[in-house]
């Protein structure tokens, strides 16, 4: 079953949730340290990550799916989260400079076009950042995180979907190495835990993290109507 957004915000206020946004904003940091002037949007429940980016994007909306639930973010000053369909996004195309989807792919009945309504709303050159549960990882096969529940992908199958919808990966990495247990999630651990993992199991982090970027593709097969120059007969 799909975790609320109830559930989700009290599992970011545990140690486990506290370990996850933590390795995961180590990430997306280095992945995109600086988005000044950027209009970037959230798709799922980023309310945990967004707070090292909140002062500098020119537009930043907190966007959750309705089977989900929202909440309101940031928690004081002027509301940045609404309520949208994951399969029918209410945005224009190319409205936004970077994406960022989490704890949303895993659990929307069509990923397919879920990842065609986003590239429709990325602008063109845009970034996607993508975090999903990694099938080869401990935390896909736990029900103590939100990465237990819905689907678990592999480098392979996140692939196929990001070529089908016309975005080209760029980066990628892993995340959360340590199991999914508070006696990992001690603060003092969590980066030794993530460094160790990295050295001698990097293929084995709970959750993926790749980065895509929106190409135009011309299918060859497409009709193309060209104008002819026709000249009138000499009279």
């Amino acid at each position: 079953m799909q975790p609320d957004v109830r559930e989700l915000s009290k599992f970011y206020q545990t140690r486990l949730g506290e370990m996850t946004r933590l390795c995961i904003s180590r990430r997306l940091g280095a992945l995109w340290p600086d988005l000044s002037g950027r209009d970037v949007l959230s798709l799922g429940y980023g309310s945990a990550l967004l707070s090292m980016w909140e002062e500098q994007p020119r537009r930043l909306i907190n966007a959750m799916p309705a089977r989900q639930g929202v909440e309101q973010w940031p928690a004081t000053g002027p509301v940045q989260s609404t309520l949208v369909d994951p399969l029918f996004l209410p945005f224009a195309e190319n409205s936004f400079d970077r994406i960022l989807v989490t704890h949303c792919l895993e659990e929307v009945s069509d990923p397919s076009r879920f990842l065609q309504q986003t590239t429709r709303a990325l602008a063109a050159g845009g970034r996607l950042a993508l975090i999903v549960p990694h099938r080869m990882g401990l935390w896909s096969a736990s029900a103590s995180s939100p990465f237990g529940h819905g689907r678990a992908y592999s480098n392979f199958q996140l692939n196929q979907l990001l070529e089908q919808a016309g975005l080209k990966p760029t980066a990628r990495t892993q995340a959360l190495f340590a199991p999914p247990h508070n006696w990992f999630a001690a603060p003092n651990g969590i980066r030794a835990w993530e460094r160790t993992g990295e050295v001698f199991w990097p293929f084995f982090g709970g959750v993926l993290l790749v980065e895509a970027q929106k190409v135009r593709m011309i299918d060859p097969r497409a009709r193309q109507i060209r104008p002819v120059f026709c000249p009138e007969p000499p009279s």
